[in-house]
């Protein structure tokens, strides 16, 4: 059964409107618990990406923060700490996943430095899309902080929701640019590889554009609006897209693709 409460305020921090699902939780701390330590030696393995090594390890160990918070949660729903730290984990996670997704266009223009897209290099298109993630980030920040300040203030969560819609405009164009780049590089058999790199990069955004729209459509409400309590809805749109993204993207890292190709100069 669910557990509802009515006195939390319904724009800032407060605490759960209803009681989580333990066993839910404790898989999917299990699985960002794996998906970590595999990071982790796979960071250690191409040392030299290390824009990618921050991006990945910083939005899963997030992620797995949060859904310890969430076994907290599951046991005493009032705990204030387990629930702050259930929203940063939660929200800010895949922001530092979504980096590590966008520096991959740098990968791809450098082992194809024939195919360009606007003439932009690949420091130039690495460097605009970590800065609209970091454009995102700030606005989750403040706006995370904000409503925890002054709960009966929509400000915060309008802020929130701002930074999610940067993100979904940022992950729109990164996916415009990758069907542009798989498409100049075709389908023979030479490129087929780099193809496929793109396809599967193609999913995982799709995967975060998922998440990230589900998410500003459950802060419309505000922390505890009328979607807040819907967690079969949550694990759908938010908790499976992102166990998805992130299995891809430690799949996908540059260094098992493209080796050496990339490997020394591949800075960001």
């Amino acid at each position: 059964m669910t557990n509802t409460t009515t006195d939390i305020p319904p724009n800032g921090v407060g605490e759960l409107p209803f009681t989580p699902l333990l066993v839910p939780a404790v898989v999917f701390v299990a699985v960002f618990a794996l998906l970590l330590a595999l990071q982790s030696i796979v960071a250690l393995r191409f040392w030299r990406y290390y824009g990618n090594a921050i991006g990945m390890l910083s939005g899963l160990l997030l992620e797995l923060l949060g859904y310890v918070a969430k076994t907290m949660l599951a046991r005493d729903r009032h705990n204030k700490n387990g629930y702050i730290l259930y929203i940063i984990g939660l929200t800010l996670g895949p922001t530092f996943l979504s980096s590590a997704l966008y520096l991959s266009i740098s990968a791809l223009l450098r082992v194809n430095p024939s195919v360009q897209c606007l003439r932009i290099g690949p420091r130039a298109f690495s460097a605009l899309f970590v800065l609209g993630d970091f454009v995102c980030l700030c606005f989750i920040g403040v706006g995370g902080s904000l409503a925890a300040i002054f709960a009966e203030s929509p400000v915060g969560v309008y802020l929130m929701i701002s930074g999610l819609g940067t993100q979904i405009l940022v992950t729109s164009i990164f996916c415009v640019v990758l069907v542009v780049l798989s498409r100049r590089l075709g389908t023979d058999t030479q490129n087929a590889k780099v193809y496929w790199y793109c396809v599967l990069l193609g999913v995982a955004a799709a995967c975060l554009f998922l998440r990230s729209c589900w998410r500003a459509a459950e802060l419309s409400g505000g922390f505890n609006g009328p979607l807040a309590s819907k967690e079969g809805v949550f694990i759908a749109l938010d908790s499976i897209p992102m166990v998805v993204m992130s299995v891809l993207l430690v799949i996908l890292h540059p260094g098992f693709w493209f080796g050496r190709q990339t490997q020394i100069k591949f800075i960001p």
